[in-house]
């Protein structure tokens, strides 16, 4: 027998690349290929490889009626019914696949060679049709979890780009940024999303040493509420979410299935699964989902059992999509790797609208002094920005990046230090040394809707235009570039200075914070398009869970009355300060 070379590819799906074309090596005996699609030629096969990005692990073979069937990977022919129903349910297979002995085949097609596939150019470009090739299997993990988080992929994260996370992929794609056609930016969009939460809530593998079994868990907002040594439980601080751990025998795991497919509140037909070595059983109640999995190893049945309300359903599916016999294996991405470029790459598309280059003045031969006293003799900043003040006492609002490298602030000409920063809001709080009664600007209680009339106001280009610019104009979007849920995006005219400026509605409340404008002249040499008045803006709820969180006071407005525009112009030219950093 030829030497074959075995690499798995999860739920016991394993590939035989064989070196040998000899028919009744092609399945080996007690083997059966698991049958994707079949095509007539072999420019129509090589097409749905590429398609579906079966490129690493499809094989092609002639049947005696001349058609082409497409495989991707062989498994045991005993059971294997079972393991095919598994994997169609999980999304790595199509719905109409099937697994053949290879009774039909008469020789295997060389379609690498043939379609000169492997001379085909890697597709790495940021804004090219996205290409998983480039990836290694921990990156591919890292989106797969990520599509699990956001409810998109219900299969295993076993690393292996197939046509289960392609499609969880197109589905993301689509909803998120209107194409079934991902880029590569969308994959760095949603893994860089990701990666906010992931550690915020602290996800990392859990080796559960007596079930031999590793599981993917939110730990920071989870207790452990019961351990006997062959039960333990988890359960989230805040909300409704179980974990529970069993190591049970063949009764055990036959009756707690049973029981949870026979439950009385389900709202769909479950779903189960009944192999040799795995239990499977999937429902959606009235108050959320039960997921048990048990896996035979060592003799007993290794059980994991996860209860979600809805709301945690996308935290639900990445834990089921976890588990895994034996020890953890390398999820996150490497901070060199190609994924990471990408999500580094995606920060380009943004201009930030931060604080403009200083503007040359004349000197007129008089001799200027570095003391800070007015506004005369003070030196001239090296960036500015815009802030509003939120408190009476003078502490202002503003973005991060306008305040980020300063050694000294100047907030409406008046010394100030900076009280709070966030990198991931972009957000930064700034107070007056000396403290003053200052007008403020209070917040709306609830975000604004789509399409609603907003005036912003700030110091754009400031050396070139005189004084504060006030600005009118709409909701254009609910969410920021590359659906960004943080953000808001606005039609009125943005300009750098403009940052952390304030964005009211027509209640003269506070919406949203300036942050940034679309790089357009990035967008032209992508697209050949240029773009205008796509501006965006922090989302006023941001804003005021940033200020929550570092313990600053704000105000929000209940009962509201309409003002006029005039009147808003004149509160937010009451409240909106220059922001000078040196």
């Amino acid at each position: 027998m030829k030497s074959m070379l075995l690499a798995p590819i999860g739920l016991g799906l394993f590939i035989f690349m064989a070196s040998t074309s000899i028919a009744q090596d092609m399945v080996p005996r007690g083997q059966c290929a698991v049958v994707v699609a079949s095509r007539p030629s072999i420019s129509d096969a090589v097409a749905y490889i590429r398609e579906n990005n079966w490129q690493n692990i499809a094989r092609i073979f002639q049947s005696n009626n001349g058609w082409l069937a497409i495989t991707a990977g062989m498994i045991a022919n005993d059971g294997s019914t079972s393991a095919i129903a598994r994997m169609k349910a999980m999304g790595q297979i199509p719905s109409d696949a099937y697994c053949s002995t290879g009774g039909p085949y008469v020789k295997e097609v060389d379609w690498r060679s043939n379609s000169q596939e492997t001379s085909r150019p890697i597709s790495r470009g940021l804004w090219a049709e996205f290409d998983a090739r480039p990836f290694t299997q921990s990156e591919k993990r890292f989106l797969q979890a990520s599509l699990a988080m956001e409810g998109y992929y219900s299969g295993l994260l076993d690393g292996v780009w197939g046509r289960g996370s392609q499609t969880a992929l197109e589905r993301y794609s689509t909803d998120e940024f209107d194409t079934p056609k991902p880029m590569n930016a969308h994959a760095a969009f949603l893994a860089s999303t990701t990666a906010t939460r992931w550690f915020a809530e602290g996800w990392e593998y859990q080796y559960v040493g007596y079930l031999d079994l590793s599981v993917l868990l939110p730990s920071k907002g989870l207790t452990m509420i019961e351990d006997n040594g062959q039960h333990k439980v988890w359960e989230h601080n805040s909300e409704k979410l179980t974990i529970h751990f069993n190591d049970l025998d063949t009764d055990g795991v036959r009756r707690i299935h049973d029981a949870i497919t026979s439950a009385s509140d389900l709202v769909a037909k479950p779903y189960s699964l009944r192999g040799s070595g795995a239990w499977v059983t999937s429902v959606l109640t009235t108050s959320g989902s039960i997921y048990m999995r048990s896996d035979l190893i060592s003799g007993s049945w290794s059980t994991v059992i996860v209860d979600a309300a809805p709301q945690m359903d996308g935290v639900a599916s990445l834990i089921s999509s976890s588990i895994r016999a034996g020890r953890p294996v390398e999820v996150l991405p490497s901070e060199t790797g190609v994924l990471v470029q990408n999500i580094n790459e995606v920060s380009v598309a943004i201009r930030d609208a931060n604080g403009s280059p200083p503007v040359s003045q004349p000197n007129n031969g008089v001799s200027r002094s570095s003391a800070p006293d007015t506004p005369d003799s003070r030196e001239q900043p090296s960036s500015t920005g815009t802030g509003f003040y939120i408190t009476e006492d003078g502490i202002a609002l503003t973005n991060a990046h306008v305040v980020q490298d300063c050694t000294s602030v100047a907030l409406g000409g008046l010394p100030a230090e900076i009280i709070a920063t966030s990198s991931a809001f972009d957000l930064a709080a700034v107070r007056l040394i000396a403290p003053k009664n200052t007008v403020r600007l209070t917040f709306a209680p609830e975000d604004v809707a789509l399409n609603s009339d907003i005036t912003l106001a700030g110091y754009p280009l400031h050396g070139l235009l005189g004084g504060l610019n006030v600005s009118r104009g709409s909701i254009s979007s609910m969410k920021g570039l590359l659906g960004d849920e943080t953000k808001i995006q606005i039609s009125a005219p943005v300009q750098p200075g403009n940052s952390g400026g304030p964005v009211v509605d027509r209640f003269g409340d506070v919406v949203g914070v300036v942050v940034s404008k679309l790089d357009t002249v990035a967008l032209a040499d992508a697209t050949g398009d240029i773009a205008q008045n796509v501006n965006f803006a922090v989302r006023g709820s941001m804003a005021k869970v940033f200020l929550s969180s570092n313990g600053i006071s704000y105000g929000e407005t209940a009962e509201r009355e309409p003002i006029e525009p005039e009147k808003a112009a004149e509160l937010l030219q009451s409240a909106t300060r220059l922001i000078e950093c040196n």
